[in-house]
């Protein structure tokens, strides 16, 4: 009984240690990458994804919500098993292609940047990802109907677009 009751206790450290649930606010506060799963930069005046974020195999939420980021590099398809992605209220105005190997993401948040049409390889994500938010992107109809066509059965938000002259 004593060997089961530590074996178990011993599982019970190993588990905790782990914490997959662990939201990590600052790159101060990470001391081994691989145990970060979530990660929120929010609003840190960031102009790219610090190349350290790259290293951290296991994350699987990155919310760089409220920075200067103008553009991604292909670097970003390191962080294969990356599910959530938010870049809401960044300057960026287009994605790099490779990220369509990012077989695991579900969800891209891209409201409020100027994001105005996706790449033509992003198709093979039509299959995986499950949520686009494109709110409070300057879209016109066309440019909603080319991401419609690219990615038919992902759940979309946006706006009503506009065909209106700037």
């Amino acid at each position: 009984m004593r060997r089961w009751l530590l074996l178990m206790f011993m599982f019970l450290s190993v588990a905790a240690v782990a914490q997959p649930d662990r939201v990590y606010k600052s790159l101060k506060d990470v001391s081994d990458p691989e145990e970060v799963y979530i990660l929120r930069l929010r609003g840190k005046r960031l102009k790219r994804i610090p190349p350290q974020v790259y290293g951290m195999t296991n994350l699987r939420e990155l919310d760089l919500q409220g920075n200067r980021i103008a553009s991604l590099s292909d670097s970003i398809v390191l962080l294969a098993n990356l599910e959530r992605l938010v870049l809401s209220r960044n300057p960026i105005d287009s994605l790099p292609p490779v990220m369509a190997g990012m077989e695991q993401l579900r969800e891209l948040v891209l409201w409020s940047t100027r994001v105005t049409s996706l790449p033509k390889e992003f198709a093979v994500l039509d299959g995986t990802l499950e949520l686009l938010d494109l709110r409070s992107c300057r879209l016109l109809l066309d440019e909603q109907e080319a991401i419609e066509a690219l990615l038919p059965s992902v759940k979309k938000l946006w706006d009503y677009a506009c065909n209106c002259p700037d």
